[in-house]
C-alpha cells in the first residue's frame, strides 16, 4: 500500500528520524510525534493514520502495559505495532502482551516487513 499515512510514536529523535527515512524510501508518509499526547493533539487535528509504531516506553500512554488501549482510544481500529529494547522477560513483568513487537536494534528489512503486514488485510476466516 503505496502513500500510506504512518504514525510514529517515538521520543528518540534518532530512531525516529531513521524510521521516518525508511517508510518514506518504501513510498510511505510518515508522521512523527513524540508521545501520547502530541499523538491525541495530531488526531484532534483532523489527521488519521493507517498505521501507528510507538515506542513502548512513551510519556502519556499510562504505562507499558495499557499504552495498547490508549492508543486504541485516539485511534480506534488502526493497527499498532511497538517498538521497543525492553527484553521479553521483562515485558511480560511489565504486563505487555501486545503483538506485533519490532525488537530494538532491528534491522530495517524487519521494519519494512512489519509495515507491510500491518497494511495487509487480515485474511479472510474460513468456516
Amino acid at each position: 500500500m503505496s502513500g500510506a499515512v504512518i504514525l510514529i510514536i517515538e521520543d528518540d529523535v534518532h530512531i525516529a528520524g531513521l524510521v521516518t527515512h525508511v517508510l518514506r524510501e518504501a513510498g510511505h508518509a510518515p508522521a512523527h510525534v513524540r508521545d501520547v499526547n502530541a499523538a491525541r493533539a495530531w488526531a484532534e487535528a483532523g489527521n488519521a493514520p493507517a498505521a501507528v509504531l510507538s515506542d513502548l516506553m512513551v510519556a502519556g500512554s499510562g504505562g507499558p502495559d495499557r499504552l495498547p488501549a490508549t492508543v486504541a482510544a485516539i485511534f480506534p481500529g488502526v493497527p499498532l505495532a511497538l517498538m521497543t529494547g525492553v527484553p521479553r522477560n521483562r515485558r511480560a513483568t511489565l504486563g505487555v502482551s501486545h503483538e506485533p513487537i519490532l525488537e530494538k536494534p532491528f534491522e530495517l528489512e524487519a521494519l519494512a516487513d512489519l509495515v507491510t503486514s500491518l497494511l495487509s488485510p487480515p485474511p479472510a476466516e474460513t468456516r
